[in-house]
């Protein structure tokens, strides 16, 4: 009942020269056909084939066996998808015929020579590769699995520099700064990678956005320099920031919450590097396309950005294929050297730099303070996270019991749990750690009221017996005790308490 074994083809005849044999030959064997006697001939003991070929493994072996050569054992494993890719090579040969890629090479094709320029190391891939193991399950992957890898290899090893945003620059006097240089470690925490000079002048530049989250009197740290205080903010008549003063604060060495600024100083010693960041996208605007869509119908046209911006002397002297870190910015990969003025065309080529990605699924922030972004935003989510367990467990109340309810067990029950969920996303979020410690006691105390009304430590998944008043048509109060049932949240509470075990014993996904 196999269609591949019905006639199938071996060989294919073909009139026209070989681009090496010329018409020596004019006849050539099918994939089917070279594929068991090549692995046979060659040693291969185990052929690794995706799930697409099982029809054709019976074909395999008897070919194998019709020849009366060595079997190899075939070992299936699942095809892998990619979101938002193509990995049709015809498809492909239209987007680089149609001059929509560079090339085969380009960092958005899902090709190796692709994959390498636009960062991926070997070692990542390799990681890769033997964390998928011979799973036969066809599974739809985002690229950020690959990258995250990727990220583990290149991160303990990539030099630190800095860049800014050509366009968006603001000046920062210091005039009490020497014009000086010292050199400092490419890796806070690597000291194998070496070490970079660092100019330091009464001139810096630093980022307009980050100039915009900060305020006179306040103090910042510049990375690699130390603590320094704004004393005087300039601003042009639509309010933007044209320029700063500033002065020196090295001796305090209390860099906790303060903004972190990357920042370049402005010296005759030492030009700055003119670099261009290139970003790039998918080519395909939707993650998976059905067997009958078109892909033309969904390409994306503007998946390559490319920023301007001055880098720090040092990007000089990269070398094509090297991977560095922008402070703040991400993970780049060099594509071109920079090259200094050319006597033939009196312009300097800049270099230019690929990003990588790393795995992350939601945009990191480029400038502004951390501690800063964190509180605003814990504020944020906690406000709206009480509103809405708030919410949700008024409606398990209505306004008649509110009194009664508040005395009820089960609703106790409830608020303990529901704070606990308050909790956790807190943490998850990596809210500011005054908005987790307020919330924590809150929990805590729920906890001592909930032993002292029901008299037994609260413990998740395990609601206490219920008793719900319930009034008669004759105003007479009846008792009915809810033994041996739990209601809809209280299974959905106890399931998500089994499933948060798992994941911290990092339990098997298939168990």
């Amino acid at each position: 009942n196999n269609g591949c074994m019905r006639d199938p083809t071996l060989y294919r005849c073909k009139n026209q020269p070989h681009p090496r044999t010329r018409n020596k030959y004019n006849i050539y064997p099918t994939y089917d056909f070279a594929c068991p006697i090549v692995d046979s001939v060659e040693g291969v003991t185990h052929a690794l084939r995706t799930t697409e070929y099982h029809d054709r493994d019976e074909q395999f072996y008897w070919i194998i066996e019709a020849l009366g050569i060595r079997k190899p054992y075939i070992w299936e494993y699942s095809r892998l998808n990619l979101n938002n890719t193509l990995l049709s090579k015809r498809k492909l040969t239209w987007f680089v015929n149609e001059g929509l890629v560079d090339g085969w090479d380009d960092p958005r094709f899902p090709t190796v020579r692709g994959v390498l320029r636009r960062g991926m190391t070997v070692e990542g891939l390799k990681q890769f590769i033997a964390a998928q193991g011979s799973s036969r399950s066809v599974v739809n992957m985002e690229w950020d699995k690959i990258w995250s890898f990727n990220k583990k290899v290149i991160d303990p090893v990539a030099p630190r520099f800095s860049a800014l945003l050509k366009d968006k620059i603001v000046t920062v006097n210091i005039p009490e700064a020497q014009e000086e240089m010292k050199e400092v470690a490419k890796h806070p925490k690597n000291a194998e990678v070496g070490l970079k000079p660092i100019w330091y002048s009464p001139k810096v530049l630093i980022d307009g956005a980050d100039a915009e989250t900060l305020t006179e009197g306040e103090m910042v740290t510049f990375i690699n320099w130390g603590n320094i205080i704004i004393t005087k903010i300039r601003k042009n008549s639509t309010g933007k920031i044209t320029s700063m003063d500033a002065k020196l604060n090295l001796e305090n060495k209390d860099y906790k919450k303060t903004t972190k600024i990357t920042w370049l100083a402005e010296t005759s010693s030492a030009s700055l590097t003119p670099t261009i960041c290139v970003n790039y996208e998918h080519l395909i605007t939707k993650p998976v396309l059905g067997k009958e869509e078109d892909f033309k119908q969904y390409i994306n046209r503007n998946s390559k950005q490319e920023e301007l911006m001055l880098g720090d002397p040092c990007l000089k002297d990269l070398k094509k294929g090297d991977i560095i870190q922008l402070q703040r910015r991400g993970f780049y990969i060099c594509d071109q050297p920079y090259e200094p003025i050319s006597p033939y065309s009196c312009k300097e080529a800049p270099c230019i730099l690929i990003y990588i990605p790393d795995g992350h699924t939601k945009e990191m922030p480029t400038s502004g303070s951390k501690e800063k972004t964190k509180s605003e935003t814990s504020k944020k989510e906690v406000g709206t996270t009480v509103k809405g367990h708030s919410a949700s467990l008024g409606a398990d109340v209505s306004p008649t019991s509110v009194s009664a309810s508040a005395q009820d067990p089960l609703a106790l029950y409830r608020r303990v749990s529901a704070q606990g969920d308050v909790v956790r996303d807190l943490k998850q979020k990596k809210a500011a750690k005054e908005d987790i410690d307020a919330a924590v006691k809150q929990l805590l105390a729920l906890k001592v009221e909930y032993k002292e009304k029901i008299g037994q430590d609260y413990k998740p998944g395990n609601p206490p017996v219920a008793t719900v008043p319930i009034h008669s048509s004759k105003c007479e109060v009846v008792t009915v005790t809810n033994v041996g049932s739990k209601t809809i949240y209280d299974n959905v509470a106890e399931q998500g308490e089994v499933v948060r075990k798992l994941k911290a014993e990092k339990a098997p996904k298939v168990s």
